[in-house]
């Protein structure tokens, strides 16, 4: 069987149909009410883990995008490997 594909309407459909809330399931773990009401539409490691743990799927299969992924570039980064970039070789250009 194909395991399904997971976004926040499954997710908060799945959870529903085994009788809890996103609520519930924040209360129940000891952490802030709206924490995995949060997690579906934005990071909530605390929310995350708890809704993953509830349903036995790695937080990996439910939010690909937020883990498993390498993450992008800092600012810093990205402005590092610019000025290098336009730094270029000294020669080109250069009258003979």
């Amino acid at each position: 069987m194909q395991r399904p594909k997971w976004d926040r309407h499954l997710i908060k459909a799945e959870i529903h149909r085994r009788g809890e809330t996103l609520t519930g399931l924040a209360i129940d773990a000891g952490i802030d009410e709206a924490a995995c009401r949060l997690a579906l539409c934005r990071r909530n490691t605390r929310g995350e883990k708890v809704i993953a743990a509830f349903l036995g799927v790695p937080l990996e299969e439910l939010w690909p995008d937020r883990h498993g992924t390498p993450k992008r570039k800092t600012i810093a980064e990205r402005r590092a490997a610019a000025s290098l970039k336009r730094q270029g070789n000294s020669d080109i250009g250069e009258a003979a």
